[in-house]
């Protein structure tokens, strides 16, 4: 007999891996990739290259601050609001002292188990953005690494 994984993580729930349907089942999972005229596209399609490589379960969420999901990879549809609220109180709650969010690049890490999830504050001219990126199969300092690269990447785009 076998038993699925269970995670607590509050940020891992609904993480797939180029499968049809969420862990659960249930619900297929969301692919929304910025519009074709987004000056993010090409940048959101790498790091979607990226998440697939990876031997294990992953995600990514950029959504506005207010959680507006602006591109989705891994996560069922019923996930989206759940993950984008817990970025934006993830976020809230790091410890004073970073860059201002507002005017810089700043990331907080979450680790439960093998699992890992950097939030990015990506500032824009328009308004802020939370780049969300969770996976297993990584080491958290390259996933910030990474993360980073990409939410200056966005950025400046």
């Amino acid at each position: 007999m076998t038993a699925e994984l269970v995670s607590s993580h509050p940020l891992a729930r609904g993480v797939s891996r180029g499968r049809a349907g969420s862990r659960r089942g249930r619900e297929k999972l969301l692919e929304q990739s910025p519009g074709a005229g987004s000056p993010v596209g090409h940048l959101w399609a790498s790091l979607v290259d990226v998440l697939d490589a990876i031997d294990g379960p992953t995600s990514a969420l950029l959504a506005t601050a207010d959680g507006e999901a602006l591109a989705v990879h891994g996560l069922a549809r019923g996930d989206v609001a759940r993950v984008a609220r817990q970025s934006r109180a993830a976020f809230a709650a790091r410890a004073a002292g970073g860059p201002d969010p507002e005017q810089a690049v700043d990331t907080v890490e979450l680790t439960m188990g093998l699992c890992h999830t950097v939030v990015a504050s990506v500032p824009t001219p328009q308004e802020r953005h939370l780049l969300t990126v969770t996976a297993q199969g990584v080491s958290v300092q390259v996933l910030e690494a990474w993360t980073r690269r990409l939410a200056d990447d966005i950025h400046l785009a």
